[in-house]
């Protein structure tokens, strides 16, 4: 058994040090699997976005030549002969691909074809290209077809012919071969067995490398999910394709048509090199395990010789020879555990002499414990399991009254008959194990009269350890337990109404309000007498203290029979309610209680006329902990005393959690400036006519330390009443300023940056000054600033002359969301305005619903009645900024343009837009 022991323990050390190093070869072996598995994606993913760019490119010309035939043609039937001809000619001179070139009328008739229009014209009513050209698409592709006469794969490409109004009148259609794909499928770069293939967001085969004249046109839908994919830019996946194969599959969705190339690696050939290293590595993990495994059982049997005579040198010894001592000398481990053997003989031997000295010693321990213990002041009592005493010391006898000859020869009980089921508690927790400390109790003495005692008990053994008694510690506590009561009167109880004080409240509700109590409603109410000043004041203080004495047996007596009353001092007093979480019952009992103090009170034959007020709170309704009820009554309190006195007054918990939040935010946002955390982001203003950058709204952001980046709306008001407001605004006037001076250094100007203003700002004299100081120290003109003004400003705000001085210096003013507030339209002509923008509220909803596109178009006409420009804010389609173009409205800023960025995002966004507009005008001039 040992042997098999040693040596299977010596396996499996070696094993756990083998399998270590084997582990690790898979991990790299994995690693490089994942590795080339992931290449083999993103070479996939590569190769299908080239393919879906080639295909854009093919679409795109085909998209240039509708663009240029639209303007050619005529929509009138009566030219149908010269579209014929001009089609007829320009198809000549296109590559064979181009199929033929169609012209309808928006009522469906041929006005023109490229083919001989002898064997009849096409119908095109039923063709989806001809339904998505009418129905306003600008690039309208139908579905793939395959021609009667030439048997040729082909798919049509449509767009609106229109007036110059917009008007669609005609549709211009041209077909194109879908063999014209094949020439975009190289395969040079991918593993071979590798597929490419194009197909439409219906699932119909557009084009695909292998075997195209089988795939071409057949549906895949039901073997693939076209939608998940054309969504899903740039995505890649082990798929089982329609051939059998297992392939590593990208998906790119072309841009110009709903159509999405996909490309397959074969996945053997993908992951060839890690497999081969794969199985060399299995046989060379498979070598080194068996050597070890060799190694590691030869070596047992050098170990287990001397091992097996170590095992009978310690049957000598365990059957009592202890002079017996091991053969066994070595160097190594063996060696050292026989030295350890005979070592603990030698020590055993010891021992034993050790035992016998120890027995006179223990023997004269007992007697000088028996000394301790009859001179103990504490009353020392031993009994067996059958409550037998048979120590009974001195101080039990001056503490009891029995002496010790009763007490041993006869049965004597010093437990009262109410206690007999708290001893018995006491005898199982300690026969348990438990030592029992520190418990306050009654005994009865031999006169009947009882005695507190703290008693200490604890278990008594036999050698064996099983239990022989119970061993008890009495000690008198009859003269402290005295002064703790008057002590505990002292401390928890008014000296001069005799009420319970503060700290007998903060003990009542700590029980009321104890997590076994959470459930449960408590309501407290705090009282504050009105006009007790005056009667200390011209009665004296003894009469207020007599007074107070006279409130305290009132209340309790007569008013508050339902509730518990307590003096926190002075004159205020607290009444708690148990169990009781009604408001209306509360305020009934409150209300009896303060009409109780209304009545007069005879102090000293006096008559004094006093009252009183109350603030009340419910646990858990308004606060879950002692010291939060407490402060809620007393902000009740506070309120019926604001209110005139002599009311009663209900806590409500929103006045308390805004204060606080207000106070805690206004912590944040003085931290945030402090630590630079407010940054400005931009949004841009466009021109409508052109859809050129002309101007951009600078907005504030909180990037929080934790929360990340916090949008205004959970800000900007209490920063706007903050201390810290004109400092922010400051701020935020020199950031814009330096920004725009910025890209005007890189030849990026703007016209105007917009910025809000806070309430305060108008009222604040530095304004001028701080807008000067910007523009002088960045170089601007100050028609590069732009105010804005919302109309709840106005309203607050009725001097002009402020912003009239800004207006002469040239700085320009807008009304901000107008339409939503309150203000007349007389401060259209009040303030110096340049333009109004228009609220988001009215632009989402233009194109749906004509009350808000009628205000949208009212409010615009007024704008250009009035001589102001309007600026469309919130708008996020196209549709809308194509209502506002059409209505004449000048700008705009939304979504549909870009979102408010950051300074080095909006940088960019103008070079893009630099870019572009050069490209288009580039294109024009050519």
């Amino acid at each position: 058994m040992l042997l098999r022991s040693i040596r299977s323990r010596l396996i499996v050390l070696v094993l756990a040090t083998v399998v270590p190093f084997m582990a690790l070869i898979g991990a790299g072996l994995w690693d490089q699997w994942r590795s080339d598995k992931a290449a083999a994606r993103a070479r996939s993913i590569d190769e299908a976005r080239v393919l879906a760019a080639q295909v854009d490119d093919h679409l795109g010309n085909v998209e240039y030549l509708l663009s240029g035939l639209s303007r050619a043609v005529s929509w009138d039937p009566a030219d149908t002969a010269a579209n014929d001809a001009l089609l007829a000619q320009l198809k000549s001179e296109l590559p064979d691909f181009v199929g033929s070139l169609l012209l309808f009328s928006v009522d469906g008739k041929n006005i023109g074809t490229s083919s001989d229009p002898s064997p009849g014209r096409v119908d095109p009513h039923a063709r989806l290209y001809f339904q998505r050209a009418l129905a306003g698409e600008p690039f309208a592709i139908g579905d793939v077809i395959r021609t009667q006469h030439s048997g040729h794969w082909v798919v049509t490409v449509a767009t609106a012919v229109r007036d110059p109004s917009g008007n669609v009148r005609a549709v211009l259609a041209v077909g194109t071969r879908l063999a014209h794909f094949q020439e975009a499928m190289r395969m040079e770069r991918l593993a071979p067995g590798s597929v490419v293939r194009v197909v439409d967001e219906t699932g119909i085969v557009i084009a695909q490398s292998d075997d195209p004249l089988r795939w071409i046109g057949r549906d895949l839908a039901k073997e693939m999910n076209v939608s998940d994919r054309l969504s899903a830019s740039g995505a890649s996946a082990m798929l089982v394709w329609p051939d059998g194969a297992r392939r590593i599959t990208a998906s790119s969705p072309v841009h110009l048509a709903p159509w999405l190339v996909s490309v397959g690696v074969p996945a053997d050939a993908a992951l060839a090199a890690v497999m081969s290293r794969l199985g060399w590595s299995a046989l060379y993990c498979a070598i080194a395990l068996a050597l070890a495994c060799t190694i590691a059982w030869t070596l047992s049997g050098h170990i287990l010789r001397p091992l097996h005579q170590l095992r009978r040198d310690a049957a000598v010894l365990a059957s009592g020879e202890l002079s017996h001592r091991s053969a066994v000398c070595s160097n190594d481990e063996v060696g050292s555990l026989a030295s350890t053997l005979n070592r603990m003989a030698e020590r055993l031997e010891h021992r034993r002499d050790e035992a016998s000295r120890a027995a006179d010693e223990l023997r004269q321990a007992n007697d000088t414990l028996a000394a301790v213990i009859d001179a103990s002041p504490v009353a020392i009592i031993c009994s067996d399991l059958k409550r037998r005493i048979f120590v009974w010391n001195r101080a039990a006898e001056a503490i009891f009254g029995y002496s010790a000859e009763e007490v041993l020869s006869s049965a004597v009980d010093v437990v009262p008959p109410e206690a007999l089921d708290e001893v018995r508690r006491f005898i199982e927790r300690t026969i348990k194990g438990e030592t029992v400390r520190d418990v306050h109790v009654q005994r009865r003495r031999k006169d009947g009269t009882l005695v507190d005692v703290r008693l200490a008990a604890a278990r008594m053994t036999n050698p064996d350890g099983t239990l022989r008694g119970i061993a008890r510690a009495y000690e008198d506590i009859t003269d402290r337990k005295l002064a703790e009561q008057q002590l505990e009167r002292l401390a928890h109880y008014d000296q001069l109404t005799g009420l319970p004080n503060r700290l007998s409240l903060q003990k009542r509700l700590g029980s009321l309000l104890g997590p076994n109590r959470a459930e449960q409603s408590t309501a407290i109410a705090l009282f504050d007498l009105d006009g007790f000043k005056d009667v200390n004041d011209t009665l004296g203080h003894s009469t207020g203290d007599q007074l107070l004495v006279e409130v305290g047996r009132r209340l309790t007596e007569r008013a508050l029979s339902s509730g518990e009353v307590f003096r926190l001092g002075g004159d205020e007093f607290v009444a708690v309610f148990p169990g009781c979480g009604d408001p209306l019952k509360t305020a009934k009992a409150v209300e009896a209680a303060l009409k109780a103090l209304s009545e007069p009170f005879i102090i000293n034959d006096q008559v004094v006329h006093i009252g009183g007020s109350a603030g009340v709170a419910i646990a858990p309704v308004n606060a879950v902990s002692i010291d939060e009820l407490i402060a809620n009554a007393d902000l009740a309190l506070y309120q019926a005393k604001s209110e005139g006195g002599r009311v009663c007054r209900l806590f409500q918990p929103v006045l308390r959690a805004q204060a606080q939040a207000r106070r805690s935010l206004q912590l944040e946002l003085r931290h945030a400036f402090e630590h630079d955390e407010f940054e400005l982001h931009f949004q841009p203003q466009v021109r409508l006519a052109d859809e050129s950058v002309v101007g951009a709204e600078a907005l504030i952001r909180w990037r929080h330390r934790e929360r990340g980046l916090i949008f205004p709306g959970a800000f900007i008001d209490t920063l706007g009443a903050s201390t810290i407001a004109p400092e922010v605004s400051r701020w935020i006037i020199r950031s814009a300023c330096e920004h725009a001076a910025r890209w005007r250094e890189a030849g990026l100007s703007l016209k105007r940056i917009g910025l809000n203003l806070f309430p305060i700002q108008l009222g604040n004299g530095s304004l001028i000054a701080d807008i000067d100081e910007a523009l002088r120290d960045f170089s601007l003109a100050p028609e590069m600033l732009e105010l804005e003004i919302t109309e709840n400003v106005a309203l607050d705000f009725k001097e002009t002359e402020l912003l009239q001085k800004l207006r002469d210096k040239g700085v320009k003013l807008a009304f901000d969301d107008f339409g939503t507030g309150y203000a007349s339209l007389s401060y259209l002509l009040k303030f110096p305005l340049s333009r109004i923008k228009i609220d988001r509220s009215f632009i989402s909803r233009i194109t749906e619903n004509g009350n808000d596109a009628a205000i949208v178009r009212s409010l615009i006409a007024m704008a250009h009645n009035l001589r102001l420009e309007a600026v469309a804010e919130g708008v996020e389609t196209a549709a809308q900024a194509a209502f506002l173009l059409n209505e004449r409205c000048e700008e705009a800023q939304g979504y549909f343009y870009a979102e408010p960025l950051p300074a080095a995002d909006f940088e960019a966004y103008l070079r893009g837009k630099r870019r572009g507009q050069s490209a288009t005008r580039r294109e024009r001039v050519a």
